[in-house]
């Protein structure tokens, strides 16, 4: 009889991990959920700089990182839900970032209903890219290019330290 093989259940959570693959963690540098509370802690420091009102939701069930305002009074009338991500696969000039959520291990791309921006930091170009919803939803990843490359077009441009945007009344107004 033959014997049936079970389908993968994806990436082993680190809670789940034996201590030899910790430890292969470990040697390979900061983990991802410590690398991605780095970035928060990046954008924090940056949004604040800026002026920006920004509260931070208690848990983990929501799929937003910060609540952003514009900085008046009681933040304003603009409160935006903003997801931050980073790039941790990077070829030559290209920087692949993951725009996407788990749902019981099914990763998911991010919908109108659960954030209004992602806002993406490049660590090695101490560069922030801030896009707003429409540009996110049904998609799984995203390919930045590094600016100074420049032989090539970044597709991405308009985005790059597109601050501005959380001060508009819509978060989508240009020019």
């Amino acid at each position: 009889m033959a014997r049936i093989k079970r389908a993968s259940r994806g990436p082993i959570p680190p809670r789940r991990r034996s201590p030899a693959q910790k430890k292969a963690a470990q040697a390979r540098g900061i983990g991802i959920l410590e690398r991605g509370d780095l970035t928060e802690v990046a954008f924090l420091h940056k949004a604040m700089s800026l002026g920006f009102m920004v509260a931070k939701p208690y848990g983990h069930n929501h799929r937003y990182d910060f609540i952003v305002g514009d900085g008046k009074k009681d933040g304003g009338k603009n409160l935006w839900r903003v997801q931050v991500k980073t790039s941790i696969c990077v070829q030559g000039d290209l920087y692949n970032v993951s725009v996407r959520h788990s749902l019981n291990g099914v990763r998911i791309a991010y919908t109108e209903a659960e954030i209004d921006f992602v806002a993406v930091y490049l660590n090695r170009l101490d560069t922030w890219y801030i896009l707003p919803v429409r540009e996110v939803v049904g998609r799984a990843s995203f390919l930045f290019r590094d600016p100074k490359a420049s032989h090539r077009r970044d597709p991405w441009a308009y985005y790059r330290e597109a601050w501005h945007l959380l001060r508009e009344p819509d978060g989508l107004t240009f020019g």
